[in-house]
């Protein structure tokens, strides 16, 4: 780890006098008080934790700062991924929200479906799954033709 920053250096070395002080505490513990073997295994076991919190923070690695990336361009505002775009007209959000709004106004009309009950989000992605599964079975047709 490189401690070449003040900032680090100071949040390492209160971290560091924390633990210095459970560990003194733990050992002036033992040496002071007449306590059974249990009560002595339990401050061994802190002070070893203590030490190997300590070892792992010396070596930890710090993370970089999270810099913030700025949209390409104004018309952009949101940075494209992949090679197509989602957010475009005619995306895949788009397809999908229609085909929500549609099966949601197909299973409105039916009497037999309560829009209250707990199973009608599955109920209408499932419907919508099907929609999607007719309509590439279609594309998949007319690209054989």
């Amino acid at each position: 780890m490189n401690l070449n920053t003040d900032n680090n250096k100071s949040s390492l070395k209160g971290v560091y006098m924390f633990y210095s002080v459970v560990i003194t505490l733990c050992i002036l513990a033992l040496f002071v008080f007449d306590l059974n073997i249990y009560a002595k295994a339990v401050l061994c076991t802190l002070v070893f934790l203590c030490v190997l919190i300590m070892r792992s923070l010396k070596k930890a690695i710090i993370q970089p700062p999270t810099i913030e990336q700025e949209p390409a361009s104004e018309d952009a505002p949101f940075p494209m991924v992949g090679t197509s775009s989602t957010v475009e007209h005619g995306g895949a959000i788009d397809l999908y929200l229609t085909l929500l709004i549609e099966t949601d106004e197909e299973m409105s009309n039916d009497p037999t479906i309560d829009k209250s009950a707990p199973n009608y989000n599955n109920l209408l992605n499932h419907r919508i799954g099907l929609k999607l599964d007719a309509m590439l079975k279609s594309n998949n047709h007319s690209n054989k033709d």
